[in-house]
């Protein structure tokens, strides 16, 4: 399981890799679109990307690219399933939410019921 910020660097690597092989990503770019959201320092991005890279999401490699650092990123079959692993766990949720809400509906009628036959 993701943690939230993993999912939304996973969410740009997604973006920028779509339709590629592989793609360069330097940490500034992602630092700079997690930006609104979070705040990610360049040591914390390090071990963001490297936990993707061992979940299978990402086949990561460090580089240097005119002397700045640079991510060599190819999606891995599971990174290219990252969409639907999300929209999968939307709908799981939901109709964990809606089944509650319909059990908990059901449960108070059986309530009331028992109140009126026995009292």
């Amino acid at each position: 399981m993701l943690t939230f910020k993993e999912k939304y660097v996973m969410e740009y690597v997604y973006q920028k890799c779509k339709g590629k092989k592989s793609c360069l990503i330097s940490p500034r770019e992602i630092i700079s679109f997690v930006a609104d959201k979070y705040v990610i320092f360049p040591e914390e991005l390090e071990k963001i990307m490297t936990n993707l890279s061992y979940d299978n999401y990402i086949e990561l490699v460090k580089s240097d690219k005119k002397g700045k650092p640079v991510f060599c990123v190819s999606l891995k079959l599971k990174g290219e399933g990252f969409h639907r692993e999300l929209s999968n766990n939307k709908r799981n949720l939901m109709v964990l939410i809606v089944r509650t809400c319909v059990l908990a509906v059901i449960s108070g009628l059986i309530g009331v019921l028992i109140r009126l036959i026995f009292f």
